[in-house]
């Protein structure tokens, strides 16, 4: 594997007095998350954190999207909180990855609360964040997690457009025949 020997030039370098900055971590652990290698990822986040190296926001969103992957979830949604309490908000794809993934693992309440947490810390006006979000969930057949979700963002004053609410009939005559596109 190519990041073994990363991983080894990476001794070395610490070896010879050569200090790793973001961008060395950024590499190795997006490289890791990559291969599905978490605990090893993990580590290299706490050895930058004790070298005065903070995760950039990509860094955590790699390593949720890498919990979501393995199925996770829990272990996900401890992470964004974890990013939202350094002011990051988790990218689009992580966002949809992880509320999907708690809906497919029959998770409902968790998803809820955790499209919910994520409304009210700045996708709340997002409407791409939305249509992605709905999107997804649709080609999974949660139509009805869609709805549910629909009504946290009404009760939460966000407007759906028209091409939402077409998004949903749809997936609910997809539903009905067997398939949403």
């Amino acid at each position: 594997m190519e990041h073994d020997t990363a991983l080894k030039l990476f001794e070395k370098m610490k070896q010879h007095g050569c200090a790793p900055n973001l961008n060395t971590y950024n590499a190795l652990i997006t490289g890791l998350c990559r291969e599905r290698r978490l605990e090893e990822a993990w580590r290299l986040v706490d050895h930058s954190k004790q070298c005065g190296i903070s995760p950039s926001e990509d860094i955590y969103n790699k390593l949720v999207e890498c919990c979501c992957n393995k199925r996770m979830y829990e272990e996900a949604v401890d992470l964004i909180d974890v990013m939202l309490k350094h002011g990051f908000l988790p990218h689009l794809e992580c966002f949809k990855r992880l509320v999907c993934g708690l809906y497919d693992d029959g998770n409902d309440e968790k998803a809820k609360a955790t499209f919910y947490r994520l409304l009210h810390c700045g996708y709340n006006y997002d409407e791409v964040a939305w249509k992605v979000l709905i999107d997804g969930l649709l080609q999974r057949g949660f139509v009805n997690g869609c709805s549910e979700l629909v009504n946290v963002m009404e009760k939460s004053g966000c407007t759906i457009d028209p091409q939402t609410h077409a998004m949903l009939i749809q997936g609910i005559l997809g539903q009905r025949e067997g398939t949403y596109t």
